[in-house]
């Protein structure tokens, strides 16, 4: 199973060292970035694939003062996460 983050930031860049430094949280949380995308015409905006190796803890990461917000530094003004399977 996979989740995909879409994220609206405030700086990609700014965004991008706040996420790398959540790493260990990921990692504990049964997380693994498959793929980071900045949007192409856009420096506000990215979106992330991560492989999910535990739904409860994913859900428990998601659900942690909102990770994909709280964790970032301020730098993440919304987001979006969907859990998907290859059909």
């Amino acid at each position: 199973m996979q989740m995909i983050c879409h994220l609206d930031v405030t700086d990609f860049a700014a965004w991008k060292d706040a996420f790398d430094a959540d790493a260990e949280a990921r990692r504990n949380a049964g997380l693994s970035v498959l793929q980071i995308w900045q949007h192409a015409d856009s420096s506000s905006k990215a979106s992330v694939l991560l492989d999910v190796n535990d739904r409860k803890k994913a859900d428990d990461w998601l659900a942690r003062s909102d990770a994909l917000s709280s964790d970032d530094k301020g730098t993440v003004t919304s987001s979006t996460a969907y859990f998907v399977k290859s059909a």
